[in-house]
């Protein structure tokens, strides 16, 4: 006789009771943010990997969680887990996993169970049960019975409500000020005023709220599954191909061997690039969709959940949480809809393949070479070795002499940020012959070093200076912000990377970048009566702003006073309360406050204080608390730091590597 296996409800059970992170049978279970719950000390452990008041991610749907004061208990308990823990061990005892005993006398073996009474009772108890008025209204099955007819012999009723802690009344009220059970003794006293209502008159509403958030989030379900599945078929078929092309390619190289061998190895590099780059995007594609479906399959399996097995008091507790999550998972994925179809296309075809010629596709496509590389004949062409963009796709070309052929070589790139501790290693990929392409997308802005070697060897300029920079459309959010220095105003960078600044009450001051002073300029042996602005030119002369005499002092390296220009008025070349200064080339840009102008020119401002110039004019907008970005010729280009920046800015300066210094009482805020 063929061995019973195990009962699908008890392992049905067995998984709901188990939790995902420690694989074992729930302790204190708690409800994360997502609808997600786990062991109260397993979610404690996670956290704790994570520095203080740092989110951390939810095991299943990646959802950032920040726990309350580092303390699991603020958490909502999942009450309805610790009922199937309790039911999972009666299964357990229904199909004799468990030594059944019985839970109503001094132990002896239990054959039957009570519904009403919840409890397993041996042949003794069973007798009373079916002789006394007082059990005449109680349901009792035989264990046989039990594992015959599963779950539902063995569900019971809803626990009666908790007891208040305060008044040792039943809690029957839910206060949805506090978003708590209250009993009636805490109306009066607590709650007084509040908006509360009996739990079994307002469950059925809550039921029924939860039931209807739940259908747009299940009309995303066919969706879902169906760009899953057309990404699934996609790759499958991008696979097909991709073995279909070597085939074909395999059986038309073993025509002309050894040279059809050079060929085969080049024609299967292109064919495999292009595949795995598809494949690559399809994969990330096909991971963002399936953590879709999977968190909106367990919000609705929660939920379902919740509505079957929750008490009222347990129900109505949760639903705010649950409500928001539902409404915050629909909008999300909303938003995500046009992002459905597949992100490439399943066709695709390596170029040059196909040639009546096999022995000239080769000739064109295959370098042969019996010696070693030499990396003099390897050179760079193109912008994106001198200058990129972050975040955005920059290229260049690596050339190798037509005349110099080789069998095998290896080309390795890589893009070290001279910024911060960062590398990116850049894939040469060979376009025609002696020719490769190199794309990149550089993540750190500043200055770079681009490293390129042939065989391990540096070509010739290895490494080559790359400039990454970012335009002022991009510049949104501070990246660090700079405290201690003295009611700093204005300040500008030499050509040593020193910090030159005005200080509201003392000289002007030349830091550096840490904010250690390393000399200064005088304010009383010049008589500054009120200095503003610092500007440097490209010969480090030094420009002061001296905006209570309304007048310019210039002074060379060493500090000197060359000349002073400026007189106080409202002409082209007069000036009313300058604040800051910036100078390119011949041009010096003067923030004319009262005048409320920048140079000669008007402009959308409030008040100007500083200004800075490389390739674009930035200004700083002393009353609209943001930076504005001009052209040279005075067009308006953009604007940033509206909500990062909550006090009056005065001066603005750019770093060598793009990054913006902005002064705004008593710090200098990065972006």
């Amino acid at each position: 006789m063929m061995a019973e296996g195990p009962d699908p409800v008890v392992a049905d059970l067995e998984q709901e009771v188990t939790c995902g992170i420690c694989h074992d049978r729930y302790q204190e279970p708690k409800l994360l943010p997502c609808c997600h719950y786990y062991c109260k000390q397993c979610i404690l452990t996670l956290s704790s990997r994570y520095r203080p008041n740092q989110p951390f991610p939810c095991p299943d749907c990646r959802e950032p969680t920040l726990l309350p004061d580092n303390n699991p208990d603020r958490l909502t308990t999942a009450f309805f887990i610790n009922r199937m823990k309790a039911l999972h061990s009666r299964m357990e005892k229904a199909h004799g996993k468990l030594e059944t005993t019985c839970e109503m006398c001094s132990g002896g073996k239990a054959t039957a169970f009570c519904r009403q009474c919840v409890n397993f009772i041996c042949e003794d108890c069973v007798r009373p049960h079916q002789r006394m008025k007082v059990f005449a209204t109680h349901i009792v099955s035989t264990l046989e019975q039990l594992k015959q007819g599963g779950v539902k012999e063995l569900t019971f009723e809803n626990p009666p409500p908790p007891k208040c802690e305060d008044h040792e009344e039943l809690k029957k009220i839910f206060c949805f000020d506090c978003n708590k059970l209250i009993c009636r003794d805490c109306i009066v006293i607590e709650h007084a005023g509040h908006n509360y209502e009996f739990v079994k008159k307002a469950a059925p509403a809550t039921r029924k709220k939860l039931t209807e958030h739940l259908s747009p989030l299940k009309n995303l379900l066919p969706d879902l599954s169906t760009a899953v599945n057309q990404v699934k078929g996609t790759k499958q078929k991008i696979q097909a191909q991709k073995e279909l092309t070597e085939r074909q390619v395999n059986a038309k190289f073993q025509e002309l061997h050894d040279i059809l061998d050079q060929c085969k190895v080049r024609v299967l590099r292109k064919s495999s690039v292009l595949a795995d780059s598809k494949m690559e995007k399809l994969t990330v594609q096909e991971k963002g969709l399936d953590l879709s479906l999977g968190t909106a399959q367990s919000l609705i399996a929660f939920v379902e959940r919740t509505l079957e097995n929750a008490s009222d008091e347990e129900l109505i507790t949760m639903q705010s949480q649950v409500v928001s999550r539902i409404d915050a998972e629909v909008v999300k994925r909303g938003k995500e809809a046009a992002n459905l179809d597949p992100v490439e296309k399943d066709d695709f075809e390596v170029e040059g393949f196909v040639s009546e010629d096999l022995k000239k596709l080769c000739e064109n496509n295959v370098f042969v070479y019996e010696g070693k590389v030499d990396p003099t004949k390897f050179t760079v062409e193109g912008n994106g070795a001198r200058t990129a963009e972050i975040s955005t796709l920059n290229n260049f070309s690596i050339l190798v002499e037509c005349n110099t052929q080789f069998k095998h070589h290896t080309i390795q790139v890589a893009l070290k940020s001279l910024v911060e501790e960062s590398s990116q290693q850049l894939q040469a990929v060979p376009v025609r012959d002696g020719v490769y392409s190199v794309e990149y997308t550089p993540r750190v802005r500043g200055r770079h070093h681009l490293l390129i070697s042939v065989d391990n060897q540096p070509i010739p300029g290895s490494p080559f200076s790359v400039f990454v920079k970012i335009p002022p459309t991009k510049l949104d959010k501070p990246v660090r912000v700079i405290r201690g220095i003295n009611n700093p105003r204005y300040m500008a960078f030499n050509s040593s990377e020193e910090l030159i600044v005005t200080d509201r009450d003392s000289d002007v001051l030349v830091l550096d970048k840490k904010g250690e002073r390393i000399r200064s300029i005088s304010k009383s042996k010049h008589g500054f009566s009120n200095i503003s602005g610092v500007a440097v030119d490209k010969e480090d002369n030094i420009y002061v702003c001296d905006n209570g005499e309304s007048c310019v002092y210039k002074f060379n390296k060493r500090e000197d006073l060359l000349k002073r220009f400026g007189t106080r008025g409202i002409g082209p070349k007069e000036l009313n309360w300058p604040r800051g200064i910036a100078v390119a080339g011949d041009q010096v840009f003067v923030c004319d406050q009262n005048n409320h102008r920048v140079g000669s020119g008007q402009g959308d401002l409030s008040r100007p204080h500083g200004v800075c110039v490389t390739s674009f004019v930035y200004v700083a907008d002393f009353d609209n608390n943001r930076v504005s970005v001009f052209t040279k010729d005075g067009q308006f280009v953009t604007s940033f730091g509206n909500g990062h920046i909550t006090s009056h800015l005065y001066g603005v300066a750019v770093d060598n590597d793009g990054f913006v210094y902005v002064c705004s009482d008593g710090s200098v805020i990065i972006f």
